[in-house]
């Protein structure tokens, strides 16, 4: 497998004796993914390059029972004591350089999707990138979603100290862009620059249901600042999210003829939960913050994304990690934390006031209706922290043993990144050994 120089430099075994293997993670997995310089890419004369990475991982979950573990959203949950398919995963790549300016970029990812995945969902990257000088670089096709610090590396195990991304955040963002983006980067002395534009669509959707919603008309862009070490970013974004409501539909209309009758309260809350429940064309606000910064014998990293898609969700995520290199061990620590800043719905109290009007029989439908509803809508809330402790293992230049523990505390109807979970206050536990490579 011919290799790029950043990629040689990377898996040298020499760079393992020092922390600056960890320095040139990030660096490695861009270029596996296929965003390293032109000149890195290729020689003069192009050519085929293959490559890949994968992750062995088995999860002990401690949760109430018929509670699903996910690591992110187009994963169903797991509700199995031990599970071996959570972290688990095989990437494979294929660049495919013509010259120096020119490159196609094609990456399938095997692991354990939703219901409403697709078989093509399984190519995760498929673009063409085009590189008119050593500052700009245009890509057309399936991209990844530049929007977070690990956008580069997200699927890449070994490009990263923990055993997962923290799910408080990333469990909830999507990994690919259908569309374009635009970027450019120079240097300023000593300071690396990186502004990048993106436009497309996505796909997004709750695990149990067999239809993808879509993220449309998303525009976004990106500015970085990287100097000794110290990498500092901020992205925003603007995007519709369409829900596919065609099995909500007859509750929608229901609770629209709800609204139209003379009790106020029963009006007033059937409005309230057909907004929630029926908006099909939500415009959601996208924003984020990332820190990251490695020194000699510590890495640490900060990021906050707030998504506000009212009246669906409103979300605040936050995480911090932190971990010193001993050798070829990494201990590591931290926290992740979502809230969400959409009202618990409360559920309706309809049935002595519309047994009057409706009869006991209807009334008692529209109350069951209702109760329906408010699950589904408290269902999607998110309001969980998390701590994580664990341990690094560089045992191979391209393999690394990762044992992590979590401990996770749940709040009242603030279960949404779990599956099939109730909505009482609730805490979980995580164990996980996982083994992460290259090649």
């Amino acid at each position: 497998m011919q290799q790029s120089p950043s990629v040689m430099a990377f898996t040298d075994s020499r760079c393992f004796r020092s922390w600056s293997r960890h320095s040139l993670v990030g660096l490695a997995a861009a270029a596996l993914a296929g965003l390293a310089p032109a000149e890195e890419a290729a020689g003069p004369e192009g050519g085929l390059r293959f490559s890949g990475f994968g992750s062995l991982g088995v999860t002990h979950t401690s949760a109430p029972a018929g509670w699903g573990f996910r690591r992110e959203l187009t994963q169903p949950g797991r509700d199995e004591t031990w599970s071996a398919d959570v972290d688990s995963r095989l990437g494979l790549q294929l660049n495919y350089s013509l010259g120096s300016r020119f490159e196609l970029v094609a990456q399938v990812i095997g692991k354990r999707r939703a219901l409403y995945a697709r078989d093509g969902d399984a190519l995760e990257w498929a673009y063409a990138a085009w590189r008119p000088d050593a500052h700009w670089t245009l890509r057309l096709g399936r991209v990844n979603l530049d929007t977070f610090l690990m956008a580069d590396y997200r699927n890449v195990g070994y490009g990263f100290t923990a055993a997962r991304p923290p799910v408080e955040l990333y469990g909830m963002l999507p990994t690919a862009l259908d569309g374009a983006d635009v970027g450019r980067s120079w240097l300023d002395g000593d300071t690396q620059w990186r502004v990048k534009l993106m436009a497309g669509t996505a796909s997004i959707g709750d695990p149990q249901t067999t239809v993808p919603s879509r993220v449309r008309r998303l525009f976004g862009a990106m500015l970085s600042r990287d100097e000794g070490g110290l990498l500092l970013r901020g992205s925003a974004a603007r995007t519709r999210i369409d829900i596919d409501l065609s099995g909500a539909q007859p509750i929608v209309e229901g609770l629209n003829q709800l609204a139209v009758l003379p009790i106020p309260a029963v009006a007033n809350q059937a409005r309230q939960l057909s907004a929630r429940l029926g908006t099909a064309g939500i415009w959601t606000t996208f924003l984020e913050l990332g820190v990251r910064q490695e020194l000699a014998d510590w890495q640490w990293s900060v990021e906050a994304v707030h998504i506000d898609a009212a009246p669906l969700i409103k979300q605040s995520s936050v995480y911090a990690t932190v971990g010193r290199h001993l050798g070829d061990w990494t201990p590591f620590i931290g926290y992740g934390r979502t809230r969400d800043g959409m009202p618990v719905q409360p559920e309706p109290a309809w049935l002595p006031l519309l047994s009057p009007l409706l009869g006991p029989s209807a009334a008692a439908q529209a109350q069951s209706v209702a109760a329906a509803v408010v699950a589904n809508v408290n269902g999607t809330r998110v309001q969980q922290a998390g701590w994580s402790v664990g341990l690094r293992w560089d045992f191979h230049p391209q393999a690394a043993l990762k044992l992590q523990w979590d401990r996770m505390h749940i709040g009242q109807a603030g279960s949404g990144l779990w599956t099939r979970a109730s909505g009482q206050p609730s805490a979980a536990r995580v164990a996980t050994a996982v083994v992460d490579f290259m090649f």
